[in-house]
């Protein structure tokens, strides 16, 4: 993923985070430098006698829940959020809007000698731009590579058929009407935290139809409705459209169609898009597991 420090070339940033850690958490050796670190001291101050999205060590659901939080975790979101604006024709039905994509493409190119442009103006920050810009160049290769993006889109198909055949065991655990089992056993937990999160994404990017719709993956499909209908996502995440269009993308397409400057038409555009996946996996998602934590809480003193 583009980190926070990659979606701006300003010197005045890259000299607050020359070696991009959150600052936050740096000031903290307790804490870390990584989102799961965070998750972990949330986690950490829940109550004892609230239910828990993390089960016990020990327990017979902690392994099934770690390992779907796992596998949903390490999917690279970066490269199906570029993958969608440079190969637009993989996705059906995507959020983004065309004249960005246009404009994002036509920007790209020009990166690499902006970077090297800024690092000759501020030599003092020559490595960590000259860094960057390898970084970024990598990355940005890879995802305009239609073989290895169709070959990350097969690898997600084959983690959404293990979703799918999970999700049919918890159906077949619990056949009688109105049970509605989630992703590891009859409570709703961090991993489906982060199947949620991973499935609203991929509907905004417009790989929705390809993975769950149409009934190819009727328990999956199901499942996203109920997510929707859930309180705490609704007031975290609610529509598709709304959050992520309202919230994250207008500032990043007002410069596409201005025609900014290459840094910051480039590096902001493509940091913003792709920084949808630095916003709901590590603040969304946070901020999901907390809302989570706050109703349960009620719900015990109702």
């Amino acid at each position: 993923m583009l980190d926070a420090a990659e979606s701006n070339g300003e010197p005045s940033l890259e000299q607050l985070q020359p070696i991009e850690v959150t600052p936050e958490w740096a000031s903290n050796p307790q804490h870390g430098a990584g989102e799961e670190v965070a998750m972990e001291v949330l986690l950490a101050k829940q109550k004892e006698n609230t239910p828990r999205l993390m089960p016990e060590e020990g327990s017979m659901y902690y392994p099934r829940v770690q390992h779907y939080r796992e596998l949903l975790d390490s999917l690279p979101m970066d490269a199906y959020t570029h993958g969608c604006i440079l190969h637009p024709e993989l996705t059906v039905d995507s959020m983004i809007p065309a004249y960005a994509t246009t404009r994002i493409r036509s920007q790209i190119g020009n990166t690499e000698s902006e970077l090297k442009k800024l690092a000759q103006e501020n030599p003092d920050l020559q490595d960590a731009y000259i860094a960057k810009q390898k970084r970024l160049k990598s990355k940005l290769l890879d995802h305009d590579n239609i073989k290895y993006l169709k070959k990350i889109l097969d690898e997600l198909e084959r983690v959404l058929d293990q979703v799918e055949t999970e999700l049919q065991l918890r159906n077949e655990e619990t056949p009688e009407e109105g049970h509605e089992p989630w992703l590891c056993g009859q409570f709703f937990s961090l991993a489906d935290v982060s199947l949620a999160v991973t499935l609203h994404r991929l509907k905004f990017l417009g790989f929705a139809r390809r993975n769950w719709g149409n009934g190819k993956r009727p328990n999956l499909e199901a499942y996203y409705d109920r997510i929707l209908k859930r309180k705490a996502f609704k007031k975290v995440l609610g529509n598709v459209n709304n959050i992520l269009i309202s919230a994250v993308l207008p500032t990043a397409f007002r410069v596409a169609k201005k025609r900014a400057p290459t840094v910051l038409g480039s590096t902001v555009l493509i940091g913003l898009l792709a920084g949808v996946g630095y916003l709901l996996f590590m603040s969304v998602r946070k901020r999901l597991t907390n809302v989570l934590l706050s109703i349960r809480i009620r719900q015990q003193h109702l």
